[in-house]
């Protein structure tokens, strides 16, 4: 054959060939398999989208949240506080409560712990229990409110008070109706009256947690058995 016959194919016919073999096989390898998943990448987005909202909740609401967090803490130490005094403890709480306001009263009980029958128990198992203390006293209001207010404030304690009863004091009523007529009333201030007090003392007891009991019975079982063991 004539060279000057021989057919030569345009070099961009060559471009064009290749471009459409890329074609094809981003078609068969790529587009086609995604075009099956769209609706699970849909999916999957739709998911994503909603969890970066809620950690952009989160971030925002970040300092609230903190300073939450820290009012809790803050709030559960002073619990922990507020139940360190025991029923061994609470006669030598109330006597600092009767020091400190500088009166005797006419009777006082306190009644053996007991576990509360709610069935409260903290953070380690020990129970919550209770004992009731009674007492009988004479004072002023003015004494009367800052006892109140001394379990409320002052003691570390976690007291109930469950009840109250006042009644003016008999004594007083008579030396007012026997005295002159310019003693004859007694300022609402100095006025004497009884009171008969009862609260509860709430606490956690260690030495009634089963699960300690169960364990050191079970330390000792286990100690023993050693011992006879290496015998």
């Amino acid at each position: 054959m004539d060279k000057k016959q021989q057919i030569t194919i345009p070099k961009f016919l060559w471009v064009l060939a290749g471009i459409l073999v890329v074609c094809i096989i981003f078609l068969i390898a790529i587009q086609i398999p995604f075009s099956g998943k769209i609706d699970k990448y849909e999916k999957d987005h739709a998911s994503a989208t909603s969890q970066i909202d809620v950690y952009k909740d989160y971030l925002e609401r970040h300092d609230a949240v903190t300073k939450s967090i820290d009012n809790m803490k803050e709030e559960c130490s002073k619990m922990d506080q507020q139940l360190t005094i025991n029923a061994s403890k609470t006669v030598d709480d109330i006597s600092a409560m009767l020091k400190s306001l500088d009166y005797d009263p006419s009777s006082l009980s306190v009644t053996e712990g007991k576990v509360d029958s709610k069935g409260g128990v903290s953070a380690n198992g020990d129970p919550l229990c209770v004992t009731t203390i009674r007492f009988a006293f004479t004072s002023t209001e003015k004494k009367l409110i800052d006892t109140l207010r001394y379990f409320e404030t002052k003691s570390q304690g976690a007291y109930f008070i469950s009840k109250l009863s006042i009644s003016e004091d008999k004594k007083t009523v008579g030396e007012t109706s026997a005295g002159a007529a310019s003693q004859q009333s007694i300022s609402a201030a100095n006025k004497l009256y009884v009171c008969n007090l009862e609260i509860q003392l709430y606490y956690f007891d260690a030495s009634k947690n089963t699960k300690n009991k169960t364990s050191s019975g079970s330390s000792k079982t286990a100690s023993s058995s050693s011992s006879k063991s290496s015998k």
